[in-house]
Formats: C-alpha cells, sequence, structure tokens
C-alpha cells in the first residue's frame, strides 16, 4: 500500500444528528419535495429562500428611519400648508380662495392630528379618514392639498405645493414598500 494515503479511525457518520450523509438530508428537507425535483432544484430554492428573507429583515431595519423622515415631512408641509392657508386668508374680497383657504387650514390640521398619532384621535380618524391609510387614495388626497396650496398664487403656497407632492410619492412609496407599516398603523387604530 501507499504510505501517503492516511486512514482515519473516526467514522464518517458520528454524532445523532450525523444519522444521515447530508445529500440524503436536503432531499429529505426540501419544500418541494415533487418526485420530478432534483436536489439542485430544491437547494437553490431554499438558497434564494434565505436571501430573500435577509433581504427582507435588511430592508425593514431602515424602516423606523423612514417612518421618521415621513411623518416629520407631513408635519412640516401640513404646516407650510396652514401657513400658506392663513396668509390667504386676508384676500376678503376673493371668496373662493378664502373657502380654499378654510379648506386648507383643516386638511392641514388633520394631517397633522394623523401623524402626531394622539391616541384620543386616532379611532376617530381611522374611522372618518380611513382612506388616509390606503396608498393611492392619500396620494390623490396629497395631491389635492398641493392643488389647494398651488391656488393661492403665493411663493409659500408653491412651496407648500411642492412640498406637498414630493412626500406625497414618499408616503405611497413608504406604504407601499413596506405593508407592514400600514398593518401597524391599522392595528393601532383597531386597538383603541
Amino acid at each position: 500500500m501507499d504510505s501517503d494515503h492516511v486512514v482515519d479511525d473516526e467514522p464518517l457518520l458520528s454524532g445523532e444528528d450525523d444519522l444521515q450523509p447530508s445529500w440524503v438530508t436536503l432531499a429529505n428537507e426540501g419544500e418541494g419535495n415533487d418526485v420530478n425535483d432534483s436536489l439542485w432544484d430544491r437547494v437553490t430554492a431554499r438558497q434564494r429562500n434565505n436571501s430573500a428573507s435577509r433581504r427582507r429583515a435588511r430592508d425593514d431595519s431602515g424602516l423606523p428611519k423612514l417612518v421618521l423622515i415621513m411623518r416629520l415631512g407631513n408635519i412640516l408641509s401640513a404646516g407650510l400648508l396652514i401657513a400658506g392657508s392663513v396668509g390667504n386668508l386676508w384676500k376678503i374680497f376673493n371668496l373662493s380662495k378664502m373657502v380654499l383657504s378654510g379648506y386648507g387650514i383643516c386638511f392641514g390640521i388633520l394631517i397633522c392630528c394623523l401623524e402626531l398619532n394622539l391616541s384620543f384621535l386616532r379611532v376617530r380618524i381611522a374611522s372618518s379618514f380611513g382612506f388616509l391609510y390606503n396608498p393611492l387614495l392619500r396620494l390623490l388626497f396629497s395631491v389635492l392639498l398641493g392643488s389647494i396650496a398651488f391656488s393661492f398664487e403665493t411663493i409659500l403656497g408653491t412651496i407648500a405645493c411642492g412640498a406637498l407632492l414630493i412626500l406625497a410619492l414618499f408616503n405611497t412609496y413608504v406604504i407601499c414598500r413596506y405593508p407592514q407599516y400600514r398593518a401597524a398603523l391599522k392595528e393601532l387604530s383597531d386597538e383603541d
């Protein structure tokens, strides 16, 4: 015999976990235990599932920061809308501008109350203005607010319009990208 080959006396299957070789356990653990699935298909499917779960966990780690940015931006843009609306109230001879200013103040306060998440208003806002939890309807509402701000024909109104439209897209992205955020909001409103 060749002296280069060293044979260990240690068995190939040692321990309680190693009762079967890895290729047998992989075949038994696959999610698609279909007869036509090859071992390679099952292994690649498992790796895809593991990488997707890691990617979701990595994506979810940035959610609190995005939510904070979204809420602060919404409060800031609602404040700009309220300030532009109050500044536009002095146009007493233009009734349509005064009515739009009133709507701007009311909707700005609504957005502030929604984002501050006050417990005594949470249920009332969720039941009366539930469309704010739907991404598409919230986008349309923000576009409506932006058009109200733009109708003031002032620099502050134009800035508020731009802020509202940018945040409308950002809100839609966050709510669509992280459905667990929408579920958490719904759970909070149902809890009270």
